[in-house]
């Protein structure tokens, strides 16, 4: 105990506040009871969806998807160069994620708050006047937050999914990979419009394409890329959302009060 006690303030010391509280949340957040009630969240945020679809909270639940993947994969992952990804060292893929995950519960919370407003507003008198309109506003809200958390979260994710591979380079490794201009027109003439569909070709003279190298190939990355298109089409809406919150706030009124200074 003597020694943890040491090392959380040499953390809090050197690191600061955060960086501690960011390591607390990665050994959490690959714990096992922590996942099974992150899956339940999950399905709370499509049910709740189905009840209140302009919240956002379809958005959140994709990607909150997505986010799930990328723990899953990058605890398995390693690097270009054989190195494990997810681990205590490697703070530059534990601590993005971790921050991906307050994003995500930021948002979550919000829902839930505005939610509550809207079920126990009604027996408070200083809310029930004006409260449709008032939970309308931080409904538009929550969906605003929801498209920002989503938005962070597949910036993240994407990162770190790809960002830890090396690129393709023009060298015999890429050759071997990518399509010779003579091999292809032979091709064409069995495949018709093979030519066409062709991504990167080696010309008979070694010329290639002017760009850094072949374009990377995503192998087993087929789910990850589904969930993030599909995160991308959940924006739908948002910013309409963000639209009308900001024309309400300019119909706020403030009413008159007795006690209000001159």
């Amino acid at each position: 105990l003597g020694h943890k006690w040491m090392d959380a303030q040499l953390e809090a010391t050197y690191e600061g506040p955060e960086a501690v509280q960011r390591r607390q949340l990665t050994l959490t957040m690959t714990n096992e009871l922590f996942l099974a009630q992150f899956h339940n969240w999950v399905a709370e945020m499509r049910e709740i969806a189905g009840k209140r679809p302009g919240t956002g909270a379809c958005t959140l639940a994709t990607a909150m998807q997505l986010w799930l993947w990328t723990l899953t994969h990058l605890q398995k992952a390693t690097d270009a160069d054989g190195g494990k990804l997810y681990q205590s060292a490697r703070q530059g893929v534990t601590f993005p994620l971790a921050d991906a995950l307050c994003w995500l519960l930021a948002a979550r919370q919000f829902i839930l708050d505005v939610i509550e407003l809207a079920e126990k507003g009604p027996a408070s008198p200083a809310l029930a006047d004006g409260l449709p309109a008032l939970v309308d506003f931080y409904t538009d809200l929550c969906h605003v937050q929801a498209a920002r958390a989503a938005g962070e979260v597949g910036r993240i994710s994407a990162a770190l999914v790809y960002g830890y591979n090396r690129h393709p380079a023009w060298n015999a490794g890429a050759a071997r990979s990518c399509y010779q201009a003579d091999d292809l027109v032979a091709l064409e003439s069995f495949i018709p419009g093979l030519a066409s569909a062709a991504g990167d070709v080696i010309e008979s003279d070694g010329s290639h394409p002017p760009k850094a190298g072949p374009c990377a190939r995503f192998d087993g990355m087929e789910q990850f890329m589904r969930l993030r298109a599909k995160l991308d089409g959940c924006l739908t809406g948002s910013q309409l959302a963000k639209d009308r919150a900001a024309e309400a706030l300019t119909k706020v009124m403030i009413p008159e009060a007795l006690d209000y200074p001159a």
